[in-house]
């Protein structure tokens, strides 16, 4: 009679599949059992079958009701179907799948079987979950790796976890366990970037995304927008604006985005990354063009203090300014130009201003007449001063005061054939005839007509 009663009851699999099913007539099932050609023949179709589907023992499940109508009710309480065989702890659990509070298992699992172990009612597990979660690929460009093959579990536990979200780590722990590369880069550098020392979702989408190596937004705007407010301002309201930091990769132009051995996360040291875009002309949108400055990399040039520190960013801004070239301060960019102290504020950010304020050198410079300073004589004037270009170039010369070979004015290049002597020196530059200078014995540059001579 058991066995009969347990026959009867495994046809009853679900109420709505059993009212669109035919009553057979009772001697044939308790005959041939619930699973037959004509009866429930999907029940064991599948690649794994649930053990007690799988030994015909339905009334572990179902209790016959009435035999004659084909009826049935659950052998236990809704609540215990499952969890008096599958035990799953919740109790210290801080995050609970709420099917699983409910005991809405088979809202996931088909209790008959399934295509592997788990008795999913999915092919994939990423199929299962967007059943109830909204599809977190839509239509974007680039899926991450366990979501593309439907591997959900690789990050989220489906039943209990110790984390928001149900994952299975919390923070950059979680992703550390496939991108250990990454760990290892960040145990063995100098400086971390600090969300990585946090959680890599603060600037990488953890589904799918539209922008390179799953990042939320284009890295400038990123950057930008999440943390670095400052730099955004500088470049946003710059007159001019790196072309590095607005276009294409934007910062990770010239910052590495995770850690590296260099302050700011710099990619290399500043000159060499500069040299990577500046060692030869460039085209701007506005039509001009920034001239190479590859001599910087010249080990046989005398340095400008800033480029003998290897810094640019003594005299640049780098991100952006209301100054040509991105200065960060004023410097005349003529060959002309009427004295005015402010027009100078770069160079004298480190250079004493009385070079150009003195007439008398008083030991301020070796570019003297006997005490004259002949600084204050080219530059310090209403009109037509000589500014600092004229006669020095800003990066590198072959010349110990950087003086240049020649300067460009207009479309000639204008030579300066400077010469030094052990107490003084002398040019022959295209804009006045050959001169010299002695801090020992000053030329007379106006000298007296000899006697016996019209004055």
């Amino acid at each position: 009679m058991t066995r009969y009663l347990s026959i009867l009851a495994a046809i009853t699999v679900a109420a709505t599949s059993l009212s669109a099913a035919p009553v057979p007539p009772t001697i044939e099932v308790a005959s041939q059992g619930c699973v037959t050609a004509d009866c429930h023949a999907n029940i064991k179709r599948h690649n794994v079958v649930h053990g007690p589907v799988n030994v015909d023992a339905c009334d572990a499940c179902h209790t016959l009701t009435d035999a004659k109508t084909h009826t049935y009710r659950p052998t236990r309480d809704a609540s215990e179907t499952c969890t008096f065989c599958h035990v799953v702890e919740t109790e210290g659990a801080a995050v609970v799948h709420e099917p699983l509070t409910t005991r809405q298992c088979t809202g996931c699992h088909d209790p008959h079987g399934g295509f592997d172990r788990n008795f999913l009612k999915a092919e994939s597990m990423n199929g299962l979950c967007a059943s109830c979660h909204q599809d977190v690929t839509g239509d974007k460009q680039t899926v991450h790796g366990p979501v593309a093959a439907g591997a959900c579990g690789m990050c989220h536990q489906p039943h209990t976890s110790q984390y928001p979200k149900l994952l299975v780590e919390q923070g950059r722990t979680l992703c550390i366990g496939c991108h250990s590369e990454m760990q290892q880069q960040i145990e063995q550098v100098g400086f971390v970037h600090q969300p990585v020392q946090e959680d890599c979702t603060a600037c990488h989408n953890a589904h799918a995304s539209d922008h390179p190596m799953m990042l939320k937004q284009a890295p400038g705007q990123l950057c930008t927008t999440a943390c670095h407010e400052d730099v955004k301002k500088a470049v946003t309201q710059a007159t001019h604006q790196h072309s590095a930091v607005t276009q294409d990769n934007g910062c990770v132009n010239c910052h590495t985005p995770h850690g590296g051995d260099l302050a700011k996360l710099m990619k290399d040291k500043p000159i060499q990354l500069c040299l990577r875009c500046h060692n030869q002309p460039i085209n701007t949108d506005s039509g001009e063009i920034v001239q190479a400055v590859s001599e910087l990399a010249d080990p046989e040039l005398n340095k400008h203090g800033p480029v003998k520190e290897g810094s640019c960013g003594g005299c640049h801004n780098v991100h952006g300014s209301d100054i040509a070239n991105l200065l960060i301060l004023e410097y005349p960019g003529t060959f002309y130009q009427s004295f005015d102290l402010k027009k100078y504020s770069l160079c004298f950010e480190c250079h004493d201003k009385q070079l150009v304020l003195t007439p008398s050198a008083q030991g301020l410079t070796g570019f003297r007449n006997g005490d004259q300073n002949l600084h204050y004589l080219h530059v310090n004037k209403d009109k037509r001063g000589r500014s600092c270009r004229a006669c020095h170039s800003v990066h590198a010369s072959a010349h110990p005061v950087h003086l240049r070979e020649s300067v460009p004015y207009g479309q000639w290049e204008l030579p300066i054939k400077y010469s030094p002597t052990p107490t003084g020196g002398g040019c022959a530059p295209g804009c006045h005839l050959p001169k010299d200078y002695d801090r020992e014995r000053p030329v007379d540059y106006n000298p007296k007509p000899s006697e016996g001579t019209s004055p």
